[in-house]
This record gives C-alpha cells, structure tokens and sequence, in this order.
C-alpha cells in the first residue's frame, strides 16, 4: 500500500522553509562594517517616501557612564602620557581619570560626525532637547563600552593584542511636524587593528627600547580614533536614510568609509 503526501503539507512545509530563509537574510543584511566599525541595524524606517527635508542635524550629547570607562594602567601608557611631548602638547595624563576620558571621546566623535555631515551638506550643532527645531534630524545615544586596552600590549606585540574597544548605541530621528518619526537604531562596535608591534620585526630586547618609533603609529589605536571611525559610520547610516528618501543622491557605503 503506497503513502500518499498531503500536498497541502507540501506546500506549508514549503513556506515555512521560504520564510526562514528569508528572515535569515534580513537578519544577515542587518549586520554590516563600514570602514573599521561594526554596524548592527535594530530598526530601520520602512514608511513612504516623502518626508520633509531636514534643516538641520542636532547631535544630543552622548553619555559615557563612569562604570562603562575600563583605563590603561600598563607601564608604556604611565610613561607616553608624562613624557616630554605630552607635556608640550598639554596632554599630560589625560587618559588617566574616567572624566577625562569621557571629555575626549565626546568631542572627538561630534568634531567628526559635524565634519562628515558637511558633506551632505546638513548644517550640525551640538545641543540638548530644548535646541531641537521642528524639522531636524536628532542623533542621540550612548557609548557602553570605553576600553582604553593595553598600550604595552599593542605596541611591543602588536597584531590585536591590547587593542582598545568602543561601542555605542544610537537612535538617529525625525523632528517632523506631525511628531517624531523613528528613522534608524543601530549599535556600533570597533574593530581592532591587526597590524604588528616591535616585537615582529626586531628581537624582544630591542623592541621595548624602540617603543617610541611604534607611537609614532599609535595615533589611531586610541579610544578616540574610534570614536571618530564610529562617527564616520554614523555619517554613513544618516545619509543613507537621507538617499532613501531623495533628499540626496545615493551615497557609497564603502566610499569615504576610512
């Protein structure tokens, strides 16, 4: 006696199959890395085309809770930031309080999301919930992970190690007449350079007293070189969403990104 298959069974199993595979693939495209950030899409505005054109871009100060701030107590970092040249610069132990920390990240990603935005160009101010004007694009979030790393570790071994780490929330908006509008929420999250400390190209002994050529490259392994590439991605996802809805012609995601 044969077994005959349902076709309607056929045909669920079918579609059950089709929609997984599809929320997959939403899933997957919500991931994606611009430049050397980690963008992870929470929500992303699906409404009509035609909202207004924003004036302007008002970027709420973002939060750095004190218990998020991890400093670097490592013997090179104690010693770059009381040498002679951070003295002439006035940056004598800047990294060592979690406030001063906080101060640097903080103008560090708005003096380059403001410059980024200028491309748009999408005049951008830094301003509280009271400065939002009808018809701006709001920028508000936080960072919850400020990881100063090892500068040891990333300057004599290289290759990630010590490597520091930023992430952030955002929530990008539209201050339309009608309320506010949800246009994008996302996380970022730094990605860590790979490239080789002293100790990869010179023997170990030498490579402590030849620290002082591998800052000269360090410039961007910091806590604030993240935040600007972070900014950078934010730039991206905002004008992106502007490209959605004809404000602006479509913009590259992978142009401009570093």
């Amino acid at each position: 006696m044969k077994c005959r298959t349902d076709p309607r069974l056929v045909r669920f199993a079918f579609l059950f199959i089709a929609a997984g595979l599809t929320a997959h693939a939403q899933n997957a495209a919500s991931k994606i890395l611009i430049g050397d950030t980690k963008v992870t899409v929470i929500h992303s505005y699906q409404g009509p085309v035609g909202l207004p054109k924003p004036a302007q871009a008002v970027v709420l100060k973002f939060d750095i809770p004190s218990n998020v701030i991890t400093l670097d107590h490592s013997p090179m970092s104690h010693i770059l930031s009381h040498d002679p040249v951070a003295k002439m610069k006035h940056e004598e132990g800047r990294d060592e309080s979690p406030a001063d920390v906080a101060q640097n990240v903080q103008a560090a990603f708005f003096k380059t999301l403001a410059g980024e935005l200028q491309k748009v160009p999408l005049p951008t101010v830094a301003g509280t919930q009271q400065d939002i004007a009808s018809n701006s694009i709001i920028i508000r979030g936080g960072f919850t992970d400020v990881n100063l790393g090892n500068k040891t570790k990333r300057m004599i071994i290289g290759f990630g190690r010590g490597a520091s780490d930023v992430k952030a929330h955002v929530v990008v908006s539209l201050n339309a007449a009608n309320g506010t509008i949800l246009l994008s929420e996302f996380d970022l999250t730094s990605v860590s350079g790979k490239k080789p400390g002293a100790a990869a190209t010179m023997g170990v002994g030498s490579a402590a007293a030849s620290a002082g050529v591998a800052v000269a490259t360090d410039g961007k392994a910091t806590v604030e070189g993240d935040a600007s590439r972070m900014a950078k991605a934010v730039s991206k996802q905002v004008r992106a969403i502007m490209a959605a809805q004809h404000w602006i012609s479509p913009v590259s995601m992978e142009s401009d990104a570093k």
